[in-house]
């Protein structure tokens, strides 16, 4: 017996700081981390949310999970068993973020940097050492057992996905560089934990080579390619047969036009090529909105109102499996971040309605209890 499952929740941000304490900057915490952990965890399941996205690696620097090649942080990885267990005991499923574009504790240019012959971000994709020291971590998250519940991280059922790299980019690649990294990284990987799904972690931008149509989609005014330049082609890529699911990365204020409408137009143009050409389930895996002043909640309210709503109407419509927003804090944490979503705050209400809504779809259960 199958149930259809929506994948309803939320992304949470250096977690595995908060988990081992290691006080990131610019991130006050009033209670000792793995507290602020559990009580998101809690609220996150009696709202009814069934997912978590995070990182399997720190991004601060002096708290790197891998220090040099092929030595780990014990206690990062300690930290990392205890959210993986914390996620069991309340039935979450998680999608865990193997690498990041942007930060180079834990991303490219990490294993760039470790790499005796790579010097720039984009020999991530090429240089063989790169390429070796990604597989050797690859090989160490799972094969490694949790430290509290004796699972095997390759055999663990918490895993829904896993991401490869958090919004891969290769600026001025060609498609196949990234395509083909995708491929033989994705068969290592489900070879290692074969029953988990793999996503892409794209934004969701198409390529130079990619027809008029579909370049036409990308975020870019008066005439702007940048998107069409780093190296991702989301259909074709997304097409992969290692590839389990589509997912898209909306940012509007970080691109053009920033507005609701493009923002909206984004969301269903790729909703609707993922229903026709795909027949992959479809995740609106981010989508945020900056807060410049934290006393007003109501920008971003339209930003989440819409995109809450397109998500309700294609998942209705079967055509789409899942929405996390970007990203929640607990109270009291990161109150200096633009992008951070607490739930004394007003766009908070939006969030447990869309959360009913998703729920009410497939009728499950709105919360689950800690085991």
């Amino acid at each position: 017996f199958f149930q259809r499952f929506i994948a309803i929740g939320w992304n949470q941000w250096e977690v595995l700081e908060q988990a081992s304490d290691a006080g990131p900057p610019a991130r006050h915490l009033p209670l000792p981390g793995r507290e602020h952990i559990i009580r998101v965890f809690n609220e996150g399941v009696a709202t009814g949310m069934k997912v978590v996205r995070f990182w399997a690696h720190t991004i601060t620097k002096g708290y790197a999970a891998q220090k040099s090649a092929g030595v780990w942080n014990e206690n990062i990885l300690e930290s990392l068993d205890f959210v993986m267990d914390e996620a069991r005991k309340r039935g979450l499923r998680v999608i865990l973020v193997l690498a990041d574009n942007w930060y180079s504790v834990g991303g490219v240019d990490q294993y760039v940097e470790m790499s005796p012959t790579a010097s720039k971000h984009q020999d991530f994709y090429t240089d063989q050492n790169s390429r070796r020291l990604f597989m050797n971590m690859i090989n160490t998250i799972t094969n490694r057992r949790n430290s509290i519940n004796g699972r095997r991280y390759g055999d663990d059922p918490t895993i829904m996905a896993y991401n490869l790299v958090n919004e891969a980019r290769c600026q001025g690649c060609q498609p196949q560089i990234i395509g083909q990294w995708v491929n033989d990284m994705c068969t290592f990987l489900k070879k290692r934990a074969p029953n988990t799904l793999v996503g892409l972690g794209y934004e969701g931008f198409f390529d130079l080579s990619d027809s008029e149509e579909e370049r036409a989609l990308n975020p870019g005014i008066g005439g702007s390619t940048w998107a069409a330049e780093e190296g991702q082609s989301w259909a074709r890529h997304s097409k992969l047969k290692c590839i389990d699911f589509a997912s898209i990365h909306v940012w509007p204020d970080n691109w053009q036009p920033k507005t609701v409408t493009f923002m909206r137009q984004y969301i269903q143009s790729h909703i609707d090529m993922a229903a026709r050409s795909f027949n992959k389930p479809f995740l609106l895996e981010e989508f945020g909105k900056i807060v410049e002043d934290r006393s007003t909640f109501s920008e971003r309210n339209k930003y989440f109102a819409a995109a809450f709503d397109l998500a309700e109407q294609n998942a209705r419509q079967g055509k789409l499996a899942g929405s996390l927003f970007w990203h929640w804090y607990d109270r009291g944490v990161g109150l200096t971040s633009k992008y951070g979503i607490h739930s004394d705050e007003s766009t908070w209400s939006l969030v447990t309605k869309h959360v009913d809504a998703m729920n009410a779809i497939t009728g499950a259960r709105q919360s689950c209890s800690v085991k």
